[in-house]
């Protein structure tokens, strides 16, 4: 993966930033309720910045990201992963994001610039959505083929949604708080999200309770972007629920392309294609990851490796 920096050299603030993206995981109501909060901040910029998203794009793209994060909360052997795809009618067109048990996360829209004409006056991303579908894929270790749920976008949200699609293909009942912050001049200051689960035997009053309190919470990116810590906001905004926090692991943008990667995937193509490209280029040759946006240079000398 070809990373851009966007901390201008800065080595402290970069290791700042990394220390802080993280998920937490936590129990509460006597047990019966389980939990994630996760740090996004340097996630969704780092997304921002290799994808070249204007805001729009970037509060989109990045509340999947979020989503994806918190799902992978889950995951426990080390080739688990999932994904979450939507197709939709709306100028959103869809988005496919996955993520691992190691925390890393990648994915795109399926157009590089949300269409509409004044964007200012949003109030609700629901209206770019439109009829269209939500499909989570986990890919587990120890299960030999992908297990897959498909739901219709019911709300266009993706934290609404998300919520149905659990109701819906597993029978439980879960929320989401989904959130990017930006300031006045439209950069990310803070991002991050919750997940909440009810676990069997939970009381159904509880479980009521613990969807207002996140319902409640009106901007974690905010909350975020004025230092305040996950452990802090789960300790008081769930404080009749008595959470208790079990671990933590990092967050990352992170894809596992590659320009070698790439060289065998050209290597793979059939022989036709492959003289097309030795006798007329274009050179150099350009590959693009569509999970990260990295971009891959072959010259002349590079594709001699077609030939072999």
């Amino acid at each position: 993966m070809i990373k851009k920096d966007v901390f201008n050299n800065d080595v402290k603030a970069q290791f700042k930033a990394s220390a802080k993206d993280r998920i937490y995981r936590f129990i509460m109501a006597d047990q019966t309720i389980r939990g994630a909060i996760v740090h996004n901040t340097r996630m969704v910029n780092e997304m921002r910045a290799n994808h070249e998203l204007g805001p729009l794009e970037t509060l989109v793209l990045g509340q999947a990201y979020i989503a994806a994060t918190l799902l992978c909360a889950s995951l426990k052997d080390k080739n688990d992963r999932l994904s979450i795809d939507i197709q939709c009618s709306g100028p959103v067109k869809g988005l496919d994001v996955e993520s691992n048990v190691f925390g890393e996360v990648r994915g795109y829209l399926k157009t590089r610039q949300i269409k509409v004409t004044h964007p200012e006056n949003i109030k609700y991303l629901s209206t770019l959505y439109g009829a269209g579908f939500l499909t989570v894929t986990k890919y587990l270790e120890n299960y030999p083929t992908p297990y897959s749920g498909k739901v219709a976008l019911e709300h266009g949200s993706i934290a609404e949604d998300l919520a149905n699609y659990f109701l819906v293909s597993e029978q439980i009942p879960t929320g989401f708080n989904l959130s990017v912050f930006f300031d006045d001049n439209q950069e990310v200051k803070g991002a991050g999200g919750i997940f909440l689960q009810a676990l069997p035997g939970a009381d159904a009053s509880r479980v009521i309770e613990a969807e207002k309190m996140i319902q409640g919470i009106d901007s974690l990116g905010n909350l975020f972007s004025k230092g305040q810590t996950p452990e802090e906001i789960i300790n008081r905004e769930f404080s009749s629920l008595e959470p208790q926090f079990l671990n933590n692991s990092r967050v990352e943008f992170f894809c596992r392309c590659s320009k070698d990667r790439m060289e065998g995937y050209l290597k793979s193509l059939p022989d036709k294609e492959k003289k097309d490209i030795m006798k007329n280029g274009p050179f150099p040759l350009e590959l693009c990851c569509h999970h990260c946006n990295s971009v891959y240079h072959f010259s002349e000398k590079d594709l001699k490796v077609l030939g072999r």
